[in-house]
């Protein structure tokens, strides 16, 4: 038992002296670490992992979006019909927002990542009139088709170049959990303004 004992004590004695000579015990000057975000849960589309680029050219992930509400569609901006419908109900909603949605954010992700580079995507914010609340993304080809999956939004591109998509608007909360979801052109503003509200 004494052995025993005694093998112990010298090992954590090792273990001390270690972390003594490294700096990371008892130094005046460490510090605990801290996790940046939460850990997120397991239905978070934050969990996806992809780099994006935003209209201005930076580099994101989903989880940098963690701590907002979150309106969220996808969207290709040479569409010349469904897609700046979509716009136009986002932007009814936002008519009617007040000071307490003043951290709500719109995403809208493009399904074209050829064409909707992060300059055209700025072009577009600028003529749609999108303020700084709005973040347009562009992503490689596999990224653009996992996050359509997990959203259920089936979409094909088309020879002309132009894509046939599902119109879907999601509402997620702070950790990126999808709260709701709204199918179609031209709808109400009253129900995703309700969901919303209940994150605020």
């Amino acid at each position: 038992m004494k052995t025993v004992i005694s093998v112990l004590t010298a090992l954590m004695l090792i273990s001390f002296s270690a972390q003594a000579q490294q700096g990371k015990c008892c130094s005046p000057s460490s510090t605990p670490t801290k996790e940046k975000t939460v850990q997120l849960p397991e239905t978070s589309i934050y969990q996806l992992d992809h780099q994006w680029e935003n209209q201005s050219g930076k580099s994101i992930q989903l989880a940098d979006l963690q701590g907002n509400p979150v309106i969220l569609t996808m969207i290709f901006t040479h569409c010349e019909y469904a897609c700046p419908m979509m716009v136009n109900d986002l932007k009814q909603i936002e008519s009617q927002f007040t000071d307490k949605h003043s951290k709500t954010k719109f995403v809208l992700i493009s399904f074209d990542h050829e064409r909707d580079t992060p300059e055209r995507l700025r072009d577009y914010a600028s003529v749609q009139g999108l303020g700084e609340n709005w973040l347009l993304l562009h992503g490689n080809a596999e990224q653009i088709k996992e996050i359509s999956l997990v959203l259920d939004i089936s979409y094909e591109q088309l020879e002309n170049g132009a894509f046939a998509h599902a119109n879907k608007k999601f509402v997620l909360d702070q950790n990126g959990i999808i709260l709701f979801e709204q199918e179609g052109l031209q709808t109400k503003a009253d129900p995703v303004l309700k969901a919303l509200n209940k994150l605020l």
